[in-house]
């Protein structure tokens, strides 16, 4: 047993914390390092997986700044990255870049998959400043390009070196010392990616295989020295010198194995070894950007002119492993799968027997790529992509999250919480309020977030919780104000909702997303529920339902959810990318077989939860919210609304009623001139003309979502609590409103001051409303709530005979002071 604890520990263990913590400090000290040197406009470019978490450090300190990162090695397959106990916090550091670039598509591809199946997170095409189009990732309201497009070299710097005496003379050197021999050359690191074992194995193979080539060539095995690897760099160069020890035993002069450290085959050194070798060999198992294949392209990019093809030599052969990258670009090269020792032995004879006349071609095709995506124009190409990233300063930024969870959301200009002082005074000072308020993550915490409670809910396996004592309360006192038109909408069906809310008096229901209706009742019992929207044949329902049963016997995890009046395949805990995949195709075949029928076929991506839904045809919250409006039996104009949702089936109620709102403004604006600024791109545009009738000019509309993220309302509220102890803050302002009348009550009410020519007091309980030549006037000028109570002035400190001295001041103007002083602490 303790051999075992004392083996490498794997996970988030000490150790690996340790390490981590010093991953994080270097990644600190460039941020550090970055923020004291940026200037407004400039572009970061971080480059390599040392870095992967920078960006998180550097867009909360300069949050306008365009940051682009670019790995220079293989990202992992989502099955080998979910095997990282940090694998979210290295994911969201990559992703507040503003841009992530891969050499390959094939490494952009994995980290697509891993923000999909890790995060959730969806991808496509969108359009940018240069008038095309990039892919990229939606993430919070952000688009995070990811750009793929491999490096090269510069011909003129290579050029350079092979034209200096040095490397002439030297070049010739090696050629006499194996004069008569075809050179293989190889430079690789010394490590067991680097696949060098298996290259040796190759040529073994082939000199079994074809002995009339022995002692007619030569391998020249470079190994850098690769100390940062420890136990598997001793490990990689012992195997290597008993092995090239071994085949030189049986085939003296084969291989020549030279190790030497990185800054002895620097440019120049490696430029020489390349123009005298006439076959390079690269079999890495997995590989960085290595650019030696294209280097050594460069170095015989004569064997194209005529002097080049007469020269006698069997030169300009490149050997590529399928995992190389260079691999994709390279295409005159030979590709071998270096875990197949017979293909590299098969890749030896081909080089040696290759005709001329292949040759060419295979160096004309290599030169293609060597000549034209050179080293400045991959980065002039990477970083206009990165200039054209659009960071719209009309779009808020905003950060949440703690530490490496740290994450930049791209919301609406201005969007912050919601003001519950504003909202509070808006409510105080109007005569008709619409209250709608989404059911579950809003009023009362979601109860179905993790899938096998979903299922068992699904399949009425569980009960769904019910509002407490304390929620149940809030509504009741807030549907007590008569001035209040409360409604609660949801996704559940209309014998849930009437069985948890359906006994509070005055409170509408709305099921199913809008389906149904109930409207407030003022007294509890049976609820009479109507449809938003004309009696729909249902035949359709056993169309989806079959079609949908295929699907799901051919993708595991996915399940059909039956309501009243619509059906749901839901593939949340299916594979991401199959279910995704599967969602696409059974939507297609949905739309095609249901289009003569009513209904919209619907999709929900991974983000939602994945699902394809059929339900009748513009059943929404957002038609059902102007369905209450213009259908509410209320004799005064609304002039004041607050809507709250929580997820994405609540957008349509935000957007519709922001718009509403907003066309309230312009009919106001119309005669004070006003300039509105123009609703964000978040708010999708619908006719909401139809309910100009019903909604006053002075409306004051609140919209505001549960949890910080993007989204067409207009602010936010951090969590159910938060809406709680605004629907209590509101019932307060309720029941002050029953001790104390209004402004907008008072355009009869005004109180006796001596001089004023006011007569004929009439009482109602304990109220005095009067009436005079003058209480227009007076009463025109009040605009905050007053108290009119008997007793008022003594309960707030004032002599109620200091009132009798005001003749040279209206009551309105009285009442403000003594209302001022006690507003500061009213709501709260």
């Amino acid at each position: 047993m303790d051999d075992v604890a004392a083996g490498p520990i794997h996970g988030d263990s000490g150790r690996e914390a340790a390490l981590w913590s010093v991953y994080t400090a270097i990644n600190r000290q460039f941020a550090d390092t970055i923020v004291q040197c940026f200037n407004e406009g400039d572009l970061v470019w971080i480059h390599g997986f040392h870095l992967l978490i920078l960006p998180s450090l550097l867009t909360r300190r300069i949050p306008m700044a365009k940051i682009g990162l670019f790995t220079h090695t293989p990202f992992p397959s989502s099955e080998i990255f979910r095997t990282l106990w940090c694998r979210e916090e290295l994911l969201r550091g990559m992703l507040n870049a503003d841009q992530v670039g891969f050499h390959l598509f094939e490494y952009a591809r994995h980290f697509l998959t891993c923000c999909r199946r890790l995060l959730g997170l969806t991808y496509g095409m969108i359009p940018d400043l240069n008038g095309s189009h990039s892919l990229a990732i939606e993430n919070n309201g952000r688009q995070v390009v990811v750009t793929s497009i491999h490096a090269g070299v510069e011909p003129p710097i290579l050029n350079q070196f092979l034209c200096q005496t040095s490397t002439v003379e030297k070049t010739y050197e090696i050629r006499k010392q194996f004069a008569g021999k075809v050179i293989f050359c190889a430079i690789d690191k010394l490590e067991s990616l680097k696949g060098i074992p298996l290259k040796l194995l190759g040529i073994e193979r082939f000199l079994q295989r074809c002995p009339q080539w022995v002692g007619k060539i030569v391998l020249i095995q470079v190994g850098i020295s690769a100390f940062e690897m420890g136990d598997d760099y001793m490990k990689t160069k012992n195997q290597v010198t008993s092995m090239a020890a071994n085949i030189n035993m049986r085939w003296p002069g084969t291989v020549q194995f030279q190790e030497c450290s990185e800054s002895e085959m620097r440019l120049p050194q490696r430029m020489t070894l390349l123009r005298a070798a006439d076959v390079l060999m690269v079999t890495p198992l997995r590989d960085a950007l290595n650019r030696i294949p294209l280097e050594f392209t460069m170095a015989h990019l004569d064997v194209l002119t005529e002097e080049g093809r007469n020269d006698g030599r069997q030169r300009g052969i490149c050997i590529l492993s399928e995992f190389s990258s260079t691999s994709r670009v390279m295409r005159g090269a030979l590709h071998v799968n270096p875990w197949r020792i017979s293909h590299i032995a098969s890749a030896f004879q081909q080089a040696l027997t290759m005709t001329q006349e292949e040759r060419i071609r295979r160096a004309t095709c290599a030169s293609e790529f060597v000549t034209h995506v050179t080293t400045q124009r991959w980065a002039l190409a990477v970083l206009l992509n990165l200039k054209a990233v659009q960071k719209d300063s009309n779009v808020g930024r905003s950060g949440v999250g703690l530490g490496l969870g740290y994450r930049i959301l791209g919301m609406d200009s201005g969007y912050d919480t919601l003001d519950m002082n504003k909202v509070a005074r808006s409510y105080k000072d109007s005569r008709s309020r619409l209250i709608i308020l989404d059911y579950g993550g809003t009023i009362l915490p979601n109860d179905n977030t993790d899938c096998f409670t979903r299922y068992q809910f699904v399949h009425k396996l569980r009960t769904p919780t019910v509002p407490d004592n304390r929620l149940l309360s809030i509504l009741k006192e807030l549907c007590s104000d008569n001035r209040n038109h409360v409604f609660v909408v949801s996704g559940k069906e209309r014998h849930s909702l009437t069985s948890t809310l359906g006994d509070i008096p005055n409170l509408g229901l709305v099921s199913e997303h809008g389906m149904f209706v109930s409207w407030p009742a003022k007294k509890a019992g049976k609820r009479i529920w109507e449809t938003t929207v004309p009696e729909q044949d249902k035949s359709w329902r056993s169309l989806a339902i079959m079609i949908m049963e295929v699907y799901s016997s051919r993708t595991h995890g996915s399940y059909i959810e039956e309501t009243e009046m619509k059906v749901l395949w839901q593939y949340r805990d299916a594979d991401p990318e199959f279910g995704y995949q599967q969602s696409r195709e059974l939507e297609d075949h949905l739309s095609n077989v249901l289009r003569e029928y009513a209904v919209d076929v619907l999709h929900g991506g991974v983000k939602e939860g994945g699902y394809v839904e059929v339900r009748p045809k513009g059943v929404n919250k957002g038609f059902a919210s102007m369905h209450i409006i213009k259908n509410m039996a209320i004799s005064n104009k609304i002039d004041f609304s607050l809507v709250i949702g929580d997820d994405h089936c609540d957008e349509p109620m935000l957007s519709v009623m922001r718009q509403i709102g907003r066309r309230a403004m312009e009919a106001k604006s119309f005669n004070d001139r006003t300039v509105l600024t123009p609703l964000p791109a978040s708010v999708t545009p619908v006719d909401v003309s139809s309910t100009d009738p019903f909604v006053s000019s002075r409306l004051q509309t609140y919209t505001a979502t549960v949890g910080k993220k993007p989204s067409a309302s207009a602010n936010y509220l951090n969590d159910v609590d938060d809406v709680h102890e605004l629907l209590e803050c509101l019932n307060r302002m309720s029941a002050r409103d029953h001790q104390f009348y209004s402004s907008i009550d008072l355009t009869s009410m005004t109180y006796p001051i001596a001089g004023s020519g006011l007569s004929g007091v009439k009482k109602t309980g304990s109220v005095q409303f009067l009436s005079g030549s003058n209480s227009e006037t007076i009463t025109a000028n009040v605009t905050r709530q007053v108290s009119l109570v008997s007793g008022f002035l003594s309960s707030e400190g004032v002599n109620p005979a200091k009132v009798e001295k005001q003749t040279s001041n209206t009551l309105a103007d009285y009442l403000n002071t003594v209302e001022d002083d006690d507003d500061d602490d009213m709501f709260f």
